[in-house]
């Protein structure tokens, strides 16, 4: 199962930025899930059903027409990268990440190629200050790049510079148009070794022993496991985090070191 992909896709980065420099401050709304974010992440709708640019959100079950909102009607740079889409769009938005800002890890549900539907970023402005995690893994997103983001995975971004970061963020449905995308980008080996899932790996209560010894002598893998809250996510972290140090476990052995002595686990992790 795939994380992450670039595709074939490259667009201009500044005209995508000239169309950026018109829309005004209050035309940028506060992001609905308050719950995931520090600092500023505020979005503007380009397709809506609504057509209004401050409705961010698309319900996922609507079956409602989209319809241009205002900034999208004067953002020529942004028409024409949305019209290079040739798959059905079911959201189209603006998404700035302001600076010092952080999402915090999360995942989002049934956005991936497995799922038909899926979520593609186009960085119009960033900087090598910005950090994006998917599921373990930094991804260095350029601007003017399309990537495939396999929102279900865990996945955090966090703006150490002093600037906006700001993608275009699209939803679409999984054709044959994008099938031919993913398949021109995906390395052979890539799409016939694609890597273990955490489920799927090997048992060994042994190993997950040495990693907390290394976890108890590391104050920065320390710092990454507090600062997962989900119990979910903690336990796929620990498994991926494992893995890069040679200490390959899986889910099960965590839950059940947590169901064992989770106060002793607390107390040495954090």
């Amino acid at each position: 199962m795939l994380s992450c992909l670039k595709l074939p896709l490259n667009f201009d980065p500044d005209s995508l930025k000239s169309d950026l420099m018109q829309i005004s401050s209050d035309e940028w709304v506060r992001h609905f899930n308050d719950r995931y974010y520090e600092g500023e992440w505020s979005g503007v709708a380009l397709r809506a059903v609504s057509g209004a640019s401050a409705q961010i959100y698309t319900d996922p079950t609507s079956t409602d027409a989209l319809t241009d909102t205002p900034v999208l009607a004067r953002s020529p740079s942004l028409q024409r990268a949305l019209a290079t889409i040739e798959c059905p769009v079911k959201s189209a938005r603006l998404l700035k990440l302001g600076p010092a800002a952080r999402i915090i890890e999360h995942r989002d549900y049934n956005l991936s190629l497995e799922d038909g539907e899926v979520r593609l970023h186009v960085p119009i402005t960033t900087s090598p200050l910005v950090e994006f995690y998917i599921n373990g893994e930094r991804i260095d997103m350029l601007a003017g790049e399309c990537w495939y983001i396999n929102a279900n995975l865990p996945h955090k971004a966090e703006n150490r510079s002093g600037a906006d970061r700001v993608h275009l963020v699209i939803d679409c449905v999984v054709d044959d148009w994008l099938r031919s995308l993913v398949a021109l980008a995906r390395p052979d080996d890539e799409a016939s070794n694609a890597a273990t899932s955490v489920a799927d790996r090997p048992s060994s209560p042994e190993a997950l022993e040495r990693f907390r010894g290394l976890v108890f002598d590391d104050v920065d893998l320390q710092e990454r496991l507090r600062q997962v809250a989900d119990r979910g996510l903690f336990i796929d972290l620990a498994v991926r985090l494992g893995e890069e140090r040679g200490c390959s476990f899986n889910a099960e052995d965590v839950k059940q070191a947590l169901r064992a002595n989770r106060r002793a686990w607390i107390e040495r992790w954090v």
